[in-house]
């Protein structure tokens, strides 16, 4: 599902991107610069890649059995001499080219930094850069990776003086550095951003942390919670949905995997709201123990919602895609696509209409390898993968889920 027109390869400690309208150049540690020249510029221009850089390497070893014999070495032999043919060797293909691509960047960096930068999910330069700055080791990135992230960010903006500055903000106790970079310092603030995973950090999450910061009822609210995800954050943030919720749900929002990365829950429990406020439903004394109830909740609102407003969604015009569809994966281009794909599936898509129209998310019928719903989301300025379930809001498997993202990966670059 990768699209096969974008490649990648990494030479003299510089990667190179290929998109069938734009090249970009990016120079590996200790340089750490992107330019790209897009299709009609004159000049390369600096841009900051909104995709992770260094990627996860796993080596793919493969275990001899106990009883093997010694190992023999397969010479190749040229064609004539035994009647063998020289075996032709077989060409790369372009995901192949492009996971080498990254592995030598990654490779390119010292050990420990890639180590520091891996788990977060962008802005992997400013994170090289900081570590360039302050030494490979990076405590800051260990004990407190949502402020080093944060002081990342502010040494890319260019506010710091020189790599001697930056070093010695690494080294203030965490609330002096808090002050410095506009935070509130309070005891419960720190403790807050401690708990925050690198995976959920993004600049839009860093706009609002002075507000979070700030809100003593959202930091109450999260302080039983032993890590935070942009799930737990996001509805912590909302003193409208706060009243919704409980601490069991919010536990269930923490432990669950995907809302480190984006507000699942958040968006569910938001459209049900808005659902309920169009029907005239009061939504305001409930208060929900498990996300299965939101989700029932949401279905039922959805039903009726679609019956009463059938020619106001028939009404909404949909922009186009912002990723094409392909063989396995096709976009939603209309209101009546929607209410079908729920009706196949039995799900509440059909109540994403107007949101689809806003243009902030995008509907995709997934074929192969399972049949499936998508949507896509744009959080901090990047698609990624909303929901993705089979039919009966079932969770899709392992392999589904890797297709989805490497089809969206190829994109993203």
């Amino acid at each position: 599902m990768s699209d096969s027109r974008l490649d990648a390869r990494f030479k003299d400690g510089t990667l190179y991107v290929f998109h069938p309208r734009e090249v970009q150049v990016i120079k590996a540690w200790p340089e750490l610069t992107a330019v790209r020249k897009r299709e009609g510029d004159t000049r390369w221009r600096a841009f900051g890649p909104d995709y992770p850089l260094v990627r996860p390497y796993r080596s793919r070893r493969k275990a001899r059995a106990p009883n093997a014999g010694p190992v023999q070495l397969a010479l190749p032999f040229a064609d004539g001499l035994d009647g063998d043919a020289v075996t032709p060797r077989r060409r790369k293909s372009p995901a192949e080219r492009r996971s080498r691509a990254f592995h030598g960047f990654r490779f390119a960096c010292p050990k420990v930094a890639a180590r520091r930068v891996e788990p977060f999910r962008g802005d992997h330069l400013p994170l090289l850069r900081l570590l360039l700055a302050v030494g490979p080791a990076g405590d800051l990135l260990d004990g407190n990776p949502a402020l080093g992230y944060c002081l990342a960010l502010w040494l890319a903006s260019g506010r710091g003086r020189d790599d001697r500055q930056v070093r010695d903000l690494a080294a203030c106790r965490q609330p002096v550095l808090m002050t410095a970079l506009g935070l509130p310092d309070g005891k419960r603030a720190c403790k807050a951003l401690s708990k925050v995973r690198p995976a959920s950090m993004g600049r839009d999450l860093v706009r609002q942390l002075p507000r979070l910061l700030a809100d003593d009822g959202a930091l109450k609210v999260l302080g039983h919670l032993p890590s935070l995800g942009i799930g737990a954050l996001s509805l912590a943030m909302d003193p409208q949905l706060r009243r919704l919720i409980t601490p069991t749900l919010l536990e269930e929002v923490q432990a669950d995997p995907s809302e480190t990365y984006f507000p699942f829950v958040l968006r569910e429990l938001t459209d049900a709201l808005q659902m309920a406020d169009a029907l005239g439903v009061d939504l305001s004394r409930r208060r929900f123990q498990t996300r299965a109830r939101i989700r029932e909740t949401h279905e039922d609102l959805t039903r009726d919602y679609v019956r009463l407003h059938d020619s106001r969604l028939a009404a909404c015009r949909f922009p186009p895609p912002p990723i094409p569809g392909g063989e396995d994966i096709l976009p939603l281009r209309a209101p009546r696509a929607l209410v079908e794909e729920g009706r196949q599936q039995n799900n509440c898509v059909a109540g994403y209409a107007e949101r689809v129209a806003s243009g902030d998310t995008f509907i995709y019928r997934v074929l192969r390898p399972q049949r499936a719903t998508l949507s896509i989301e744009r959080m901090s300025g990047r698609w990624q993968v909303g929901e993705l379930l089979c039919a009966h809001n079932q969770p899709v498997s392992a392999a589904t889920r890797r297709c989805v993202e490497q089809w969206l990966d190829g994109h993203r670059l």
